[in-house]
C-alpha cells in the first residue's frame, strides 16, 4: 500500500508531505508525484526544501522563509496534491490530509 500524508498550515498551506509505499508501479507514480515539486522549488523557485528519505519513506518539508513567492509555491504544491489525489480516486493510492485545506 502506498499512503501519501499532506500537512497544512493554519492558514491551509501544505508545509510537510510524507510518502510512504512500497516498490511498486503505483509507488513509483506517486513518488514522481512528489519528486517533481522538489525539483520545481529548488531549480525553478531556487529554494531549497528539506527533503528525507529512508527506505520506502521520501518527506518534504517546504520552505516557506520567502512570502513572496507563497503563490507560486502553493501552485507547485497544490498541483502534486491533484495528481496524488486523481491517484487515490483510481484506487492506487491513499491520501490523508492534516489541517484545514487551501481554496484557491
Amino acid at each position: 500500500m502506498v499512503e501519501a500524508v499532506i500537512e497544512r498550515d493554519e492558514d491551509g498551506r501544505v508545509q510537510t508531505v510524507t510518502l510512504r509505499g512500497e516498490e511498486t508501479p503505483e509507488g513509483r507514480v506517486a513518488a514522481a508525484l512528489v519528486e517533481a515539486p522538489i525539483l520545481g522549488l529548488r531549480h525553478y523557485l531556487h529554494l531549497d526544501p528539506e527533503v528525507t528519505r529512508e527506505g520506502n519513506t521520501v518527506r518534504l518539508v517546504v520552505d516557506r522563509s520567502d512570502f513572496f513567492l507563497d503563490r507560486e509555491i502553493d501552485a507547485v504544491m497544490e498541483t502534486m496534491v491533484l495528481g496524488l489525489r486523481s491517484l487515490e480516486r483510481a484506487g492506487q493510492i491513499v491520501v490523508r490530509e492534516v489541517g484545514e485545506s487551501i481554496t484557491v
